[in-house]
């Protein structure tokens, strides 16, 4: 098996939620990108749904891998842009076999 800085070959970047205050002096909610990471970004599986009107789309996910200590106060609404695309967090476990890297499940959004 190839070593993990070999496997990292993906720079992508981290976005989370950060408190601001609006214009009305009110404590608010606001995406902003927190840092760029290297990632290994592997697609795990994909499926078609029905959606109304007859419409077909597709649901796919992807296997994002990082160094254990890369992302701090890793959590589910935080997400991911990589090559111009939105991959919004599912879930995250770290990798019992190899305890330097966190294995990072995600949902490719389609805006």
């Amino acid at each position: 098996m190839a070593s993990l800085c070999s496997r990292l070959n993906s720079k992508v970047a981290l976005y989370a939620k950060k408190e601001i205050t609006n214009e009305l002096g009110e404590k608010d909610y606001q995406y902003q990108k927190i840092k760029t990471i290297w990632a290994e970004v592997l697609p795990q599986s994909g499926n078609e749904k029905m959606g109304q009107g007859n419409t077909i789309f597709a649901e796919i996910s992807h296997k994002f891998t990082v160094r254990a200590k890369a992302i701090a106060n890793l959590s589910n609404d935080m997400y991911f842009i990589f090559d111009k695309q939105r991959y919004d967090i599912k879930y995250f476990q770290p990798n019992y076999k190899w305890h330097d890297r966190i294995e990072i499940f995600c949902k490719l959004v389609v805006e």
